[in-house]
């Protein structure tokens, strides 16, 4: 049987054709990913692939950095979230406590005062007729809606479904119900969970769109699946409706692929694209897990997957300065080179500033590129739709932008429409170092040198030195994040080594260290390293850059480095080589009458089932918990009749066996044989 796999990242578009019989690859592509239009991107991946193969293939699984990303750099469609049950004057004194958490201020939650049945002795419903009332003007600038209920587990999540009935009504956009993504115990993981998820189903939606565009014009009509941050595959229709389980699509499809490609046993997968590095762990020929939800960027979530570090630093990633010396930030920006291959004034521009050989406290060698068009969205001032206009005809330099809109650059609008990814900034990046030094040839290096003559009156480092002092940033930013994940690994109960505080101190020695052993060797020099952190851990490098910097972080470690053939689509490769799984789980709870126990509930469909028998309560459990994973198998696009196996664990206050029962949780877990 021949597969397909496609992964967009954001920078390239792979696609592979795959024999799952075999395990062979049998053709493999790379394409640009063409932003403001993915269509293009992927029909050029494509293209690159033998087509006679393309009309056998009976598979499409997908895999995308494009949630990931969203996340990394805090961007996405704009979303609020119904909070039902809060309380507005704890919320107020905890904002740094959801700042944690990802959330930016109080203007991104509506929040409906409530208490549930079952919990309260003095229970009562949000007021929903002022709800009626007030939604369309709550959520008149909001892309997606999404709900919360404190306490779901009292009544079943009642208050989200009856929220949702009278949203549906009021709002023409999608809304995502937290009770059905999550049964996080943390309110503050299911908030952010639901936030992402409801900025992210334009993103997905658009990326499914756009494949289902391409292929019907080939006319391939294959069923269509999408990687889950967990690498197992599921639906189109439930990665539309729950896409923030594609988190980690991306990292999760570079476990599977890379450690296809690699056949070792145990190791680090270090997944390097355009706008992040992804960190996964196989041992024994497993992956490791995420102990609590999956935290990326700024957001700590509720969703389960595999466990992946996931940290600004790419191909793409912007190198700018400050204080008179370069520095690697974290968000991506459009190579200057890229640019310039598709607008023939890029190049021009940039030689002319750098003739003027001018200071700067900005970084005018920049570009502003329209991503997307809002002419038909609400929530804009005129002058964000104003500097859209502006740029529609071509990108603009800072000056150039500025100059037009009458105001220096510095005190425009432009956070708001960066961070919804309406534009991007083009600039120098590791991707132009590369093609500078050789090491990457696609695109002509001058546009990457006119940049970095435009820094002569703004760094103190040499000109020449510049691609080589990027490249060594980009070995330490890796080096001190595999650095830092061998010693939380090694030493989880080491709390200081969660603290950046206690750590970065001792990553600067490590690494000193480890730099001068090395260059001691090459200039034949004799130097005694005091301090030296290493590992037995191959690192697998998957991604198209990896091969350039991952040697040099390997000897650091002290370890041997693996980049496998194929090495630069090991996303596309993981997504077809994926499997469908689906888990579910439902909670029996104990009901008491102060020290007295009275039976066990639990709900189903948000109705209440109660026993007095806990072997009835558990067995009717079962049976709800088959129904329920029927569904989402169906769902995930599994067969009619999967596999399902369910376990059962207790818990209880005190000894394990003894100890006061208060609840017994049901897992059952389906797949096709």
């Amino acid at each position: 049987m021949l597969g397909i796999g496609i992964d967009t990242g954001g920078t390239c578009t792979d696609a592979v054709v795959y024999d799952l019989d075999t395990k062979q690859i049998l053709g493999a592509g790379k394409a640009l990913t063409t932003k403001t239009n993915l269509e293009i991107g992927i029909a050029n991946a494509l293209d690159t692939l033998p087509q006679e193969l393309l009309n056998r293939a009976e598979i499409l699984a997908l895999s995308t950095t494009l949630a990931t990303n969203a996340c990394v750099e805090n961007r996405g469609c704009r979303a609020k979230l119904l909070l039902i049950g809060f309380d507005t004057g704890i919320m107020e004194h905890l904002k740094d406590i959801y700042a944690s958490y990802g959330f930016l201020d109080m203007t991104q939650f509506i929040i409906l005062d409530a208490r549930p049945e079952n919990l309260f002795s003095n229970p009562f419903d949000p007021d929903w007729d002022e709800l009626r009332e007030k939604a369309p003007a709550y959520f008149s600038d909001c892309d997606s809606v999404g709900i919360v209920q404190k306490h779901p587990r009292a009544n079943g999540g009642r208050f989200e479904l009856t929220a949702f009935q009278i949203l549906k009504e009021k709002l023409n956009v999608p809304i995502t119900i937290a009770y059905d993504i999550s049964d996080e115990v943390d309110i503050l993981k299911t908030c952010a969970g639901t936030m992402l998820n409801a900025r992210l189903i334009p993103l997905i939606a658009e990326f499914m769109e756009a494949v289902h565009h391409v292929m019907d014009a080939r006319n391939l009509k294959i069923p269509l699946s999408i990687v889950r941050s967990d690498g197992t595959l599921m639906s189109e229709e439930m990665a539309k409706t729950y896409p923030v389980e594609t988190l980690l699509c991306g990292p999760a499809a570079s476990v599977v692929g890379g450690s296809t490609l690699a056949e070792e046993e145990s190791g680090f997968i270090v997944d390097m694209g355009g706008t992040t590095t992804d960190i996964a762990i196989i041992r024994d020929n497993a992956p490791v897990l995420a102990k609590d939800g999956i935290r990326i960027g700024q957001w700590k979530t509720m969703v389960k997957g595999l466990y992946v570090d996931t940290f600004g630093l790419g191909g793409d990633t912007a190198v700018r300065y400050a204080d008179n010396h370069l520095y690697l930030d974290t968000v991506r920006v459009i190579p200057l080179s890229v640019l310039a291959s598709q607008y023939d004034h890029v190049l021009p521009a940039l030689r002319d500033l750098a003739e003027e050989k001018r200071f700067s406290v900005g970084w005018l060698h920049e570009f502003f590129v329209l991503i997307r068009d809002i002419s038909g969205k609400k929530g804009y001032t005129d002058e964000e739709r104003r500097i859209c206009e502006e740029l529609k005809e071509r990108p603009l330099m800072a000056r150039e932008l500025s100059e037009r809109m009458g105001r220096e650059y510095y005190y425009l609008p432009l956070e708001r429409l960066e961070r919804d990814g309406v534009i991007m900034r083009s600039g120098l990046t590791p991707t132009d170092m590369m093609i500078i030094k050789g090491d990457f040839t696609l695109y002509d290096d001058a546009a990457a040198k006119a940049a970095v003559d435009c820094l002569f009156m703004d760094i103190q480092e040499p000109l020449d030195e510049v691609p080589d002092i990027v490249y060594e940033m980009v070995v330490r930013r890796m080096y001190d994040s595999l650095a830092r994940i061998i010693m939380q690994q090694q030493y989880p109960k080491r709390k200081e080594f969660q603290d950046s505080k206690y750590l970065e101190p001792m990553l600067d020695c490590f690494y000193e260290q480890a730099k001068n052993r090395l260059d001691g060797e090459a200039d034949g020099r004799r130097r005694d390293a005091v301090l030296s952190l290493t590992t037995d851990m191959p690192l697998i490098g998957v991604g198209a850059p990896i091969h350039v910097f991952l040697p040099r972080v390997a000897a650091l470690l002290g370890t041997r480095v693996k980049v496998p053939e194929y090495a630069g689509v090991a996303n596309a490769l993981g997504a077809v080589a994926s499997r469908k799984v689906t888990h579910c789980e439902l909670i029996v709870k104990a009901d008491y009458d102060g020290s007295v126990l009275m039976g066990f509930y639990l709900f189903e469909n948000s109705e209440k089932h109660f026993f007095t028998e806990r072997k009835d309560a558990v067995e009717y459990g079962k049976e709800a918990i088959v129904r329920t994973i029927r569904k989402r198998a169906a769902l995930q696009g599994l067969s009619e009749n999967p596999k399902i196996e369910i376990t059962t664990v207790e818990n209880r206050f005190g000894p394990i066996s003894a100890g006061l029962i208060f609840e017994v949780v049901i897992h059952a877990t389906a797949w096709d044989e």
